[in-house]
């Protein structure tokens, strides 16, 4: 009896890819969601291992000898079968590059969605006696800002990791109002740089102008792996969106590499470790307080010579909650008001002549955190003294008081300017004499360390005249560049 043929099994039908449809594929794959591209990747997947395994068969009725199909039929099929499997390795290729470029899509975040703007009125309680807003505060505004728009990268709590050398180019008054303007710039493996821009704001008249700005470091905490063993998670990506943005974009990278180099040439080089200040706490066999510096008499001109131990300040604080953040650790523009605060109580004593100023704080990195419950000692000297400005040199240190060590959280150097009521230079009267082997090389590399500064700050002066306000004002390089 004649056998009767069987259809081959019938495939799942093919995505239709051939005669123009990879145009087609392309133009929708386009739009689609990282799921949707997901599922079709998966099902192109599941129809190529199926064609590539499957072989077409023939099958008879019961009781009848198997027929081979004809050669013919046979080859026609192989080509179809090697058509088809062309055709679903190219669509493949082409959705998951797709899906690859949806999932980076995704990680990316742009660069202006990223600023933070807070608008603070400068209170009594926050000024001086010249109704001038102390430098400490303004740090603090600016690491919380420069925080909160980190968090819009890392969608999780984030750490200062360092600060760049901030220098106060005007000062923001009682009653105005401080904005204070964050953005991400960059963000690398599991840190990222935020740009801040603070300008102060006349309530009568509406007049602003550029008090400081400041680069920080943060790091994100859930971008690194936990001590519990929770995985790393990746952070996005900052990406720049505008032609401006991809200058600061560049910028953001240079910096990053003079960090480093700077870390590394101090490890390499422990020559240029000055000694750091250390907290009266568990030391014995010293006073509790340096003599006190008696102002020089009406009439005397010649400089009164002090050691640099007599202006010795300590601070002692207690981490409270408030003072930190979800995590316990300790705001890093806490530690800088602090800080400040400590450094401006040194100058006091040989700025017994003017109303003193905090003009700049140098680069600071936090070498460890303090957290809730920890004490905090921070220790200010002055370590150079240069016609109406002087050098103070701040260290930090930690203890938590279960474990009883003491523990080196970071250094500073902070410049303190001497000035009358109308904001003009005093000359200090008082010369620094330093005796103790510590104090020679603290006040050793203080010049030099001033002429970088001035450096600095000319480069700062010239640059302040191309960059618009926040307003986004025309600079007069005639272009509209962002203020970060």
């Amino acid at each position: 009896m004649k056998g009767q043929e069987v259809p081959e099994n019938k495939q799942e039908p093919l995505l239709p890819l051939s005669n123009g449809s990879l145009k087609q594929l392309e133009c929708s794959t386009k739009e689609e969601t990282i799921a949707s591209l997901t599922a079709k990747v998966a099902k192109l997947e599941e129809q190529l291992s199926k064609l590539l395994q499957g072989t077409p068969t023939a099958t008879t009725t019961s009781g009848a000898s198997p027929l081979s199909p004809p050669a013919s039929q046979h080859s026609a099929s192989l080509g179809q079968r090697r058509r088809s499997a062309f055709e679903l390795t190219a669509g493949l290729d082409l959705a998951s590059l797709y899906l690859e470029d949806a999932a980076l899509k995704e990680e990316m975040v742009s660069m202006a969605a990223t600023r933070v703007v807070m608008h603070q009125i400068v209170l009594p309680a926050e000024v001086d006696s010249l109704g001038i807003c102390f430098g400490g505060q303004v740090l603090s505004w600016i690491d919380i800002c420069a925080g909160l728009a980190a968090k819009t990268v890392a969608r999780g709590p984030v750490v200062t990791a360092s600060v760049d050398s901030v220098h106060f180019l005007r000062p923001c008054r009682l009653g105005s109002v401080a904005i204070v303007a964050a953005q991400v710039n960059r963000t690398f493996q599991s840190s990222m740089e935020v740009g801040v821009r603070v300008e102060e704001e006349d309530m009568r008249t509406g007049a602003r102008h550029h008090c400081c700005s400041a680069y920080l470091t943060f790091v994100s905490v859930l971008a690194r792996p936990g001590a519990d063993g929770r995985p790393a998670r990746r952070m996005k990506r900052v990406a720049p969106t505008l032609p401006n943005h991809h200058e600061i974009f560049e910028s953001a990278e240079r910096r990053r590499q003079e960090r480093l180099a700077r870390r590394a040439r101090l490890q390499n080089a422990p020559e240029m470790v000055v000694p750091r200040l250390q907290p009266i706490t568990h030391r014995e066999g010293s006073a509790t307080l340096a003599p006190a510096v008696q102002a020089a008499e009406a009439g005397v001109r010649e400089k009164v010579r002090v050691t640099p131990g007599m202006t010795l300040a300590h601070m002692t604080q207690l981490i409270m909650p408030q003072h930190a953040n979800s995590l316990g650790i300790t705001f890093g523009g806490q530690v800088m008001r602090w800080m400040e605060q400590c450094s401006y109580i040194a100058g006091s004593r040989i700025g017994r002549s003017g109303h003193l100023l905090t003009g700049s704080l140098d680069s600071l990195a936090f070498a460890q955190p303090t957290r809730v419950g920890d004490t905090m000692y921070i220790t200010a000297q002055v370590t150079g003294v240069f016609g109406s400005s002087m050098e103070v040199m701040i260290s930090v240190c930690g203890e938590t008081p279960t474990q009883g060590e003491v523990f080196h959280c970071g250094d500073a150097y902070a410049t303190i300017v001497s000035v009358d009521p109308r904001g003009n230079p005093v000359e200090l009267p008082f010369d620094l004499a330093p005796e103790c082997p510590a104090d020679l090389l603290r006040c050793r590399d203080a010049a030099d360390r001033r002429d970088e500064r001035l450096a600095m700050r000319r480069a700062l002066v010239v640059n302040e005249a191309r960059r618009p306000s926040l307003d986004g004002t025309l600079s007069r390089c005639g272009g509209s560049r962002t203020a970060f």
